[in-house]
């Protein structure tokens, strides 16, 4: 232990003796293992930290599918669910909810809060027990009693953490339910401010015995031992067991989801693992540049080892003395590293990208804290132990040879150092080319059409008062947008069911006069709308004509579709006058037709191509949910006051939020992607820095230890010019073998990004030439400063100096 100290007080005094080189060492390793700490908290919160649920790997999400339609994560019906329940063995158990919601009454008036219904053995199945209070059982389920269980932020901020909740009545779309439970902080599935019995839909009846596409999303428990493999392949069978007994056309499917899988999402895994592996590269480049800078400094240390062996001292010993030295100045760096960490999650938290679960927990933990250590460790360890055994191995003849200036630090240093270089120069590469496809794919992204035009518009939510009747439903619509429109500034205003599509829609649908005359599984959108619609949004009818107020209640039923689903259900033919029913023919619903066909929108997200989407009169179909669109001839955000206090005079009682514009809600869809690439530029931009200095540094001391060497070729007649074309093709011949190895790797990486690109080829030639182009340039302007300066040397003070 002495000993240690000892050698801890002299590395020390060491760094201290050399603070140019201790300075850029501590300042480019705090940035590489700062970033790598900002980045793994991120990793740890969202992916690695286990769900806060009894035995979590024991869970995953169960969705009907049908491939060929591209539907993969599509609700189910209640008797489907039944019978997977009955026919499966894989799983202990399943249960089921629905998120919706609903207006909340109280004395400060109305508003929408989220509610789960879920199945009586949902928090059990979890392994969720409430803080304070109880659960629902399976008798009052089944009773339909009007009970319900709220979130610890619901609780905090609407009875302010008082026990009096359990007990008090919640009124839910004007009926009363009585809190019966508090759950924990850390529940958050599905981030829902109350919970209630699944019974309580006024149709239940009618949904219980539902089959097919259904509202319902399960979650199950696998039996111990069981896996998700096999747990897909039973219900793959239980699947086509369910189809050989189907009425649908379609082949449906069942997909089994690891719950973590779901909860973060597959492209957010490959993106948080990416940003991880990229900033992973960029603490290579920073311990390679280290190295390099230790290299040449332990050329310069030669004589101090030589007469340290020559007193008495074991190689071990100068090895323990050298790596000593170096895991003081990682400590340090690590302790710097944790600042700049620091400061990368504030800035992560604070661009907080939309979608991202499980963000609000990004913290430094112990878990990001034993990351940090292990990776300054490491980087230590790494940075100390080539010049240590470099230093050992010298000669001790050679070192007094040259008089203690380390003149050479000896052939195989040297290429070890060009080798860390090209190193460097290659691991750059792959970012900047990983870097070019997101940002080429986030252009195509944000460039992309999206069918309407999102200037100058606004978004409001509204959910109608319980009203008797549908007439009253949508007289108070009719008179929300004829509030609306009357603003001052108001251009054009209208209703419609809801305008950005989430989940996988699906439904049976006949279309009359198909030569089979089933019923088909059609995965496609439905929505109301008032006539005003499409001129609001700015979307063009390609055929036929838009609704009328004469569309009401008592006319017959019309539809408006999209041109993909023209091309789904009529392709090729004109779809004008053409009727179908939604369900089957004997479900006695009245066929709709055709009267208009519109541009498609792609109202899902920017990535995909536009479903299949059919609109019909608000009039005729009134939801008690719905989005009031608002096109304004001044700025938006401006008018949303004005607006807002308009359409609250229409009714007391009606719930007003989630005022928004639809240009943000627009961009919230690509907000995961540009967070992504931004990081993933910031840190190939970090990784170029990094890798231009390293090459600089190689070549500003290989010109330092040539100088006798250019002095004679400068002697014998060679000009300034061929000195610096000397110095620039070795130095470019460096960066051409960093740049043919980066473009290998970068064609890998380029394949494993292949699930985040979009509109590009993860081996794009332009992406590759551009990135080639970029390091070629930059490289040859960090030579070129050496280069000139070598072509500055006096000969003749070169060989007299040396």
């Amino acid at each position: 232990m002495p000993g240690l100290v000892q050698d801890l007080r002299y590395a020390l005094r060491s760094l201290r003796k050399n603070p140019g080189f201790t300075t850029v060492a501590v300042l480019t390793l705090a940035l590489g293992i700062g970033a790598n700490t900002a980045i793994f908290s991120v990793l740890n919160a969202v992916i690695l930290r286990p769900l806060p649920y009894r035995a979590p790997e024991q869970l995953a999400m169960l969705f009907s599918e049908i491939p060929t339609q591209g539907l993969r994560e599509g609700r189910t019906a209640y008797g489907d669910i039944e019978q997977w329940q009955a026919q499966s063995h894989a799983f202990a158990g399943m249960a089921i909810f629905d998120p919706v919601r609903l207006t909340l009454s109280g004395a400060d008036g109305a508003e929408q809060i989220s509610v789960n219904r879920a199945s009586a053995n949902y928090f059990s199945l979890l392994g969720v027990q409430p803080s304070h209070g109880r659960t629902f059982t399976a008798g009052e389920v089944a009773e339909r009693q009007r009970l319900a269980l709220i979130s610890h932020n619901f609780w905090q901020t609407r009875f302010g953490g008082s026990l009096d909740a359990i007990g008090a009545t919640l009124v839910l779309d004007k009926l009363p339910s009585t809190i019966i439970g508090i759950l924990p902080a850390e529940f958050n599935l599905d981030g829902a401010d109350v919970w209630e019995p699944l019974t309580l839909y006024s149709n239940w009846d009618a949904l219980r015995g539902a089959r097919g596409a259904g509202p319902w999303l399960v979650i199950g428990r696998l039996q111990p031992g069981a896996s998700i493999e096999q747990a897909q392949a039973e219900m793959s069978a239980i699947a086509r067991h369910l189809d050989d007994t189907s009425a649908g056309s379609a082949s449906r499917g069942i997909s089994v989801v690891p719950l973590h899988v779901y909860f973060t999402g597959a492209r957010t895994r490959t993106a948080l693992w990416m940003l991880t592996g990229a900033v992973v590269f960029v603490l290579l480049i920073a311990v390679a540049n280290i190295t390099g800078l230790s290299l040449a400094r332990s050329a310069g240390r030669a004589r101090e080892v030589v007469i340290r062996l020559a007193l008495g001292a074991s190689h071990g010993h100068i090895v323990r003395q050298l790596l000593i030295e170096s895991v003081t100045l990682a400590g340090i760096a690590g302790l710097a590293g944790v600042a700049v960490g620091v400061a990368g999650m504030r800035a992560i938290l604070w661009l907080k990208p939309a979608g991202l679960a499980r963000i609000d927990e990004v913290a430094l933990d112990p878990g990001t804290l034993a990351w940090t250590l292990a990776l300054s460790l490491g980087s230590g360890i790494v940075i100390g132990v080539v010049p240590a055994v470099t230093a050992t191995r010298r000669g001790m003849k050679p070192a007094f040879q040259e008089g203690g200036r380390g003149a050479s630090a000896g052939t195989a240093a040297r290429q070890l150092r060009r080798a860390l270089v090209a190193a460097e120069l290659a691991l750059a590469i792959v970012l900047l080319v990983g870097a070019g496809l997101l940002t080429r794919s986030l252009l195509n992204v944000e460039h992309m059409n999206p069918g309407f035009n999102p200037e100058r518009v606004l978004l409001i939510q509204l959910a109608s008062p319980v009203f008797p009747s549908t007439a009253q439903r949508v007289e108070y619509f009719e008179r929300a947008r004829a509030q609306a429109s009357a603003v001052a500034g108001v251009e054009r205003a209208a209703i419609a069911s809801e305008f950005f599509i989430g989940g996988n829609p699906e439904r049976f649908i006949t279309v009359e006069g198909s030569p089979r005359g089933e019923p088909e599984r059609v995965r496609f959108r439905s929505d109301e709308i008032t006539p005003e619609f499409f001129d609001t949004v700015g979307t063009p009818m390609v055929k036929g004509r838009s609704f009328t107020p004469t569309d009401g209640t008592s006319g017959p039923k019309v539809a408006i579709i999209n041109e993909a689903m023209a091309r789904r259900l009529w392709p090729g033919q004109d779809p004008i006058g053409r009727r179908f029913t939604l369900g089957t023919a004997a479900s006695g619903n009245a066929p709709f037709t055709v009267v208009g066909v519109a541009a498609d929108m792609r109202r899902q997200n920017l990535e995909s191509d536009p479903l299949p989407q059919m609109f019909e009169p608000l009039a005729q179909n009134p939801s008690r949910l719905a989005t009031l669109l608002v096109r304004t001839t001044a700025e938006p955000r401006q008018m949303m006051a004005p607006v807002q206090a308009a359409v609250r005079q229409v009714a007391k009682d009606a719930s007003v939020y989630g005022v928004t514009t639809l240009e943000d809600r627009l961009g919230m869809l690509s907000a995961q992607r540009r967070f992504q690439t931004s990081l993933l530029l910031a840190f190939a931009g970090i990784a170029l820095a990094l890798a231009s200095v390293g090459i600089y540094g190689l070549m500003r001391y290989s010109v330092a230890t040539r100088r006798r060497e250019i002095g004679i070729r400068m002697a014998v007649g060679a000009d300034r010019k061929a000195i610096v074309r000397m110095v620039l093709r070795e130095g470019l011949s460096l960066s051409l073998i960093g740049l043919c190895v980066g473009l290998v790797g970068a064609a890998g990486l380029g394949q494993l990004l292949s699930g985040l690109v979009f509109g590009v080829a993860p081996s794009d030639p332009p992406t590759f030439a551009a990135v080639s182009v970029l390091l070629t340039s930059v490289a040859a302007a960090a030579c070129y400063l050496p280069a000139r300066r070598a072509a500055q040397i006096d000969a003749a003070a070169a060989l007299k100096y040396d």
